[in-house]
């Protein structure tokens, strides 16, 4: 059983999620955007060990505090391939040490399983984290809404296909914790979110 705590920071709020194995006395940090000492002083709070640092696309407001944090903790940096050289753009600079994460590849915090689901379309390297019941969709899926398809590697129908084949074999009662706004159910996207009704 694990526990999921969100801090919402930066001026894009973006959502900073911690996964906490209690078994394992161990962490993950999903999208460590900015306020690297904000988030350190929150683990310390939590007093946990992060053990991974989970990145689900390359974009600034979900890197730039990845190297501050790796540095405290000495935990592997995980990115897709394809969102490597996003972190040079648009004024972002992340001296990370990351590692290539790709779709299909199971990870591990303490005992247990984090599937890894490459879902392109917000970014070419888009990736999803499945930890038990609870999928970290990153700017793939929001409550009502999808990520920005509209800038340098977004692509409209890969977002479609991402939702609706990637994530076809998951139940309507996995939890949607995205990158930004409220946590849903995949359910319940199904039904109200109009991206999902696209042909």
């Amino acid at each position: 059983m694990i526990n999921v705590n969100r801090m919402v920071i930066g001026l894009f709020q973006t959502n900073c999620w911690m996964i906490e194995s209690p078994a394992d006395n161990a962490a993950a940090i999903v999208d460590p955007g900015f306020g690297g000492r904000k988030i350190w002083d929150w683990v310390e709070q939590m007093r946990t060990e992060v053990k991974l640092i989970l990145l689900t696309h390359g974009h600034f407001d979900h890197i730039m505090a990845s190297h501050y944090i790796q540095k405290k903790t000495k935990a592997p940096c995980y990115l897709h391939r394809l969102d490597d050289k996003l972190r040079w753009r648009w004024g972002a600079f992340s001296r990370a040490r990351f590692i290539q994460v790709e779709g299909g590849q199971t990870l591990n915090l303490g005992s247990l399983p984090i599937k890894v689901i490459h879902t392109p379309g917000h970014s070419p390297g888009s990736v999803s984290y499945l930890i038990e019941d609870h999928l970290f969709s990153g700017d793939l899926l929001f409550a009502d809404g999808v990520g920005r398809w509209d800038i340098k590697g977004g692509d409209f129908p890969e977002i479609i296909q991402s939702l609706k084949q990637r994530l076809a074999d998951l139940p309507d009662t996995t939890k949607i914790m995205p990158g930004h706004g409220p946590s849903t159910m995949l359910g319940i996207e199904r039904k109200r979110n109009p991206i999902f009704w696209k042909k």
